[in-house]
């Protein structure tokens, strides 16, 4: 039995809060800089309930994706990152698709924006896919996409 609660779900994927245990994850997502954003991600949920998950598929750590407030934009920004082992599998396109239905479910929100490294085309067509569009210059990285 679960002793965290499941924030998230989708077919295949499941979200918990950001806690410690979720170190290695992001250690292997995020290399040197993994302590300090999950220190960050733990503080915005317990301030804002508002992080990314932790993102798990048949019991295996896959990814991380969730929401981040945008400071700064209109809109909540959508997240998500994968294991390179995890891709090919359709998994960031059914967490983004799940993940922008409880963001006007469950979060009220009605605009949406990600940010993209330019040369990740997988990533690029995934948000493509779901309605996104960019903006801002054609020289930008990361690009800033914009729900349509």
């Amino acid at each position: 039995m679960l002793d965290y609660p499941m924030e998230f779900r989708t077919l295949r994927l499941s979200g918990q809060p950001p806690a410690p245990r979720a170190l290695s994850l992001y250690k292997a997502l995020f290399g040197a800089a993994a302590e300090g954003m999950l220190d960050r991600d733990i503080q915005d949920y317990g301030r804002h309930r508002i992080a990314p998950w932790p993102l798990s598929h048949a019991g295996r750590a896959v990814g991380v994706g969730g929401f981040r407030i945008g400071f700064g934009h209109d809109g909540r920004e959508v997240v998500c990152q994968f294991l390179p082992d995890a891709g090919g599998e359709g998994l960031a396109s059914e967490y983004l698709a799940s993940a922008l239905d409880h963001g006007r479910i469950v979060l009220r929100g009605d605009r949406f924006f990600g940010r993209v490294a330019r040369d990740n085309a997988a990533s690029l067509r995934v948000m493509a896919k779901a309605g996104f569009v960019e903006t801002g210059a054609a020289t930008d990285d990361p690009v800033t996409l914009r729900l349509r």
